[in-house]
């Protein structure tokens, strides 16, 4: 009688375990037989690390999705600011009136993002400088890059504002961009003579369309004053006789 209930309870164990095995052995094998996805190689994207500079830090707590993005959107207020403030709006003019002058078909842009004007390869260093801005930039004909500017106000000395500037230079130079600074004491001859000679440009004596009204003035004025002295003279001597 023990031996009729023992191997019924034998042969339970038996089955029992011989489907945990298999399930075991199934679970390892599916394991490693999923397929390995390699990482190919680095291409700078711009969208996925870009942040824009401002008072947002933590990009853990912002919406990714479209949806949750324009549910914020229309719950938030936005109100517009200065692109520059005074003291960069004044350089941004001087530049922008000396390069006019020129008229070589350059362009100049205030706050551009360095992700969209440097590329590189090398992951770490593109996230390194994808959200830092220039305040000036000057293009040449085809779009591309030739001149950074950036202005050294009050702003710039506090925080890691110095190591900021550092990492920026470092990035623009290795891309063959030009890099100047300039000072709120500066003054606007100053500051066009440095960026023309930053851009190897002759600086301009005179412009033509100024030259022209001034000689006509001046003639203008001889004139007037040879006149009176003609009048003058007539005068006297009309008086004598």
């Amino acid at each position: 009688m023990t031996t009729g209930i023992t191997a019924p309870l034998e042969n339970y164990l038996y089955a029992a375990g011989v489907v945990i095995v298999v399930a075991w052995i199934a679970v390892i094998y599916s394991g490693l037989a999923r397929p390995v996805k390699r990482r190919g190689p680095w291409t700078a994207t711009r969208k996925t690390y870009y942040r824009p500079a401002g008072r947002w830090t933590n990009l853990n707590v912002l919406p990714v999705d479209g949806a949750e993005q324009l549910r914020a959107v229309m719950a938030g207020r936005f109100e517009k600011q200065r692109l520059l403030n005074a003291g960069e709006y004044r350089v941004f003019k001087t530049i922008e009136d000396c390069v006019e002058s020129h008229r070589r078909g350059y362009r100049v842009f205030a706050q551009a993002n360095l992700g969209e004007i440097l590329d590189s390869r090398d992951e770490q260093a593109f996230r390194a400088i994808n959200s830092k801005r220039v305040d000036i930039l000057i293009v040449d004909q085809g779009s591309w890059p030739v001149l950074a500017v950036e202005f050294q106000g009050g702003g710039h000395y506090q925080g890691t504002a110095a190591i900021r500037d550092a990492v920026k230079k470092a990035a623009l130079k290795k891309a063959g961009i030009g890099y100047v600074e300039v000072f709120p004491s500066d003054t606007a001859k100053e500051i066009e003579l440095r960026v023309q000679e930053r851009l190897g440009w002759k600086p301009l004596l005179l412009a033509p369309q100024q030259a022209e009204p001034s000689g006509r003035t001046l003639s203008a004025s001889i004139a007037a004053i040879l006149t009176w002295m003609r009048g003058g003279r007539r005068c006297s001597n009309g008086s004598k006789t």
